[in-house]
């Protein structure tokens, strides 16, 4: 498969979904993924944080990832996500890349790491896998310093992408931009598209929010890039209610709500960010206001 030569706009993050023995649902995460085609999205990402990849076992997710990129065919760029418990198991995660034909991976140190091990972790994964590499330099995941990720570009040609989410977010896109800007393809936010306008007025090419309202951040994204950032804004706006609710248990409430998930289910117990009624109400209220917005999969009742 010929890998895409540009990523840019809205990358949607593919919850993994369950079945109820918690085995991968790999039917609804192909439903999902063809989602974020038929919805407008720009790529798909799979799996990094909103997929849960600290829960998934080698095996399944390299299955998963070849029922991922059947299910695209091309429509869309298809990033996989190679974060894992330890370096060696992210480099068997990006040969595994290679080996399927992903255009692009992205990942981050292992928790429990340190910047230097980032650093190595990065230059190694130039030797496993021959495309685009993402650098999602996230808070809890031994972030870099600008001058270390424009350090690293320097080095690692490979890595063409940045996903800047250390906080605050927007500051150190603009940062990134300063530094690499002219040297990698694109920079990319993170946080669910909260502060999404901004960090495109710093410098950011795109975003990549979990994907069940993302496509409306398209339209966001789109009607900045047409110079329409009044209207940016506003639809922005009308989102962040619910983009500020996001959780495991909301996306894939929303995801089934529009007729993606077949069902709910958690791997790990939800807590305290199971949705209760009072939630789903006050979700439905802030949907209504969203529904003129929405060409694709419209939201179907509780």
């Amino acid at each position: 498969m010929a890998r895409s030569n540009q990523l840019r706009g809205v990358l949607g993050l593919l919850p993994t979904p369950y079945h109820p023995d918690y085995e991968i649902n790999t039917a609804d995460l192909r439903a999902a993924a063809d989602f974020c085609c038929r919805s407008g999205q720009h790529g798909i990402v799979w799996p990094v944080m909103v997929g849960e990849f600290y829960f998934l076992g080698e095996e399944e997710r390299i299955r998963n990832l070849h029922a991922v990129l059947e299910e695209v065919n091309g429509r869309l760029p298809v990033v996989f996500g190679c974060s894992g418990v330890s370096v060696p198991q992210v480099l068997l995660f990006a040969r595994a890349a290679q080996a399927a034909g992903a255009d692009a991976i992205i990942a981050m140190a292992p928790a429990r790491t340190n910047q230097a091990v980032a650093i190595e972790m990065f230059h190694r994964l130039a030797d496993a896998y021959q495309g685009p590499i993402i650098v999602q330099n996230a808070m809890a995941y031994a972030p870099l310093s600008g001058e270390q990720i424009a350090q690293l570009v320097e080095e690692v040609p490979q890595i063409q992408y940045i996903k800047e989410e250390r906080l605050p977010g927007p500051r150190h896109i603009e940062e990134v931009h300063r530094l690499v800007g002219h040297r990698v393809k694109g920079i990319f936010g993170g946080f669910g598209g909260r502060q999404l306008p901004e960090e495109l007025s710093r410098g950011a090419t795109g975003t990549m929010p979990a994907c069940e309202l993302a496509d409306l951040l398209v339209k966001v994204v789109e009607r900045w890039w047409a110079g329409d950032e009044q209207g940016a804004r506003e639809l922005h706006l009308r989102l962040l209610p619910l983009i500020i609710r996001e959780t495991h248990p909301f996306m894939r409430y929303i995801l089934k709500r529009r007729g993606v998930f077949t069902d709910t289910v958690e791997r790990a117990p939800a807590g305290p960010d199971a949705l209760d009624a009072g939630d789903r109400r006050e979700i439905s209220i802030l949907l209504e206001a969203l529904k003129d917005e929405v060409e694709h999969f419209p939201f179907g009742p509780e």
